[in-house]
């Protein structure tokens, strides 16, 4: 099984208010559509969830359960994320991809932002029926926080242990995980391991736009915890749609490998 992540930034304007690219969603559709028969029953997809999961929680002060929200508005953020999935599944459709919307909030509930208890049954029967499975982030309920943001780079922690996760792809709207040199430029890292993880993640930061969740920093943490439990990580430029091949299956893609090792302890190193 392979878990794709396509960035909100490189499918919306991140800087407007649900404001889809949807020429870019086809281009991906497309692309997918081309090597279907290859991807049926073995890819789940993430979309980001861009300038919908990113403005909605401001405009309705949804960031955080101790806001000033109101009762009225609670369903918004859920409203508009499942729109956002009903336009990703339309286009897909129309391009030949049977796919199928996966809405969050309706099975996992979360204590302390931790996946606490999640129901994922459906999405193996949606795999073995062929269909691919469509997911983003959304507002859930916690057991300690009333509710929080969750967000799409850590749904691939709900399915390690039920299914044999190979490689967790995160196309995004940069080449990868990028330090500076001692001569100001920067460049891509090519490679994350057990042995230099925390150097690395002192390299990633908040994301440039608009960004609730913790931005590159957030992506790598969770790809680390998938690490340790044997997946495979890479984070790449997802700007043209057939980025999405060679990152799934070529043996070393273009951009920042994360590299899988055994997990030691429950406790992990996150």
């Amino acid at each position: 099984m392979n878990v794709v992540k396509i960035g909100g930034s490189l499918l919306t304007d991140k800087d407007g208010y649900c404001a889809p690219n949807q020429e870019m969603v086809r281009q991906y559709a497309r692309t997918i559509a081309k090597e279907w028969e290859r991807l049926r029953g073995n890819l789940i997809l993430i979309v980001g969830g861009g300038s919908y999961g990113n403005a909605v929680p401001v405009r309705y002060h949804l960031k955080d359960a101790s806001l000033p929200w109101k009762d009225t508005d609670l369903s918004m953020m859920t409203v508009k994320m499942f729109e956002w999935l009903s336009l990703v599944t339309q286009i897909f459709r129309e391009e030949g991809v049977p796919c199928y919307p996966f809405q969050t909030s309706g099975y996992v509930v979360t204590k302390n932002k931790r996946p606490q208890r999640f129901f994922v049954e459906p999405v193996e029967h949606v795999l073995s029926m062929g269909v691919l499975p469509v997911f983003s982030g959304d507002l859930v309920f916690d057991e300690e926080q009333q509710f929080i943001i969750f967000s799409s780079d850590n749904l691939p922690e709900l399915f390690v242990e039920r299914m044999s996760l190979r490689r967790m792809v995160m196309l995004t709207d940069v080449e990868g995980v990028m330090q500076i040199g001692t001569d100001g430029q920067q460049t891509v890292i090519p490679e994350v391991t057990r042995a230099n993880f925390q150097e690395v993640l002192r390299c990633a930061g908040p994301s440039q736009k608009p960004d609730i969740t913790g931005g590159m920093k957030n992506k790598l943490e969770a790809l680390l915890r998938l690490a340790e439990q044997g997946v495979e990580g890479v984070i790449t430029s997802g700007r043209k749609a057939e980025a999405l091949l060679p990152a799934l299956f070529e043996p070393e893609p273009v951009g920042t490998m994360i590299r899988p090792w055994a997990q030691e302890n429950r406790g992990g190193l996150l």
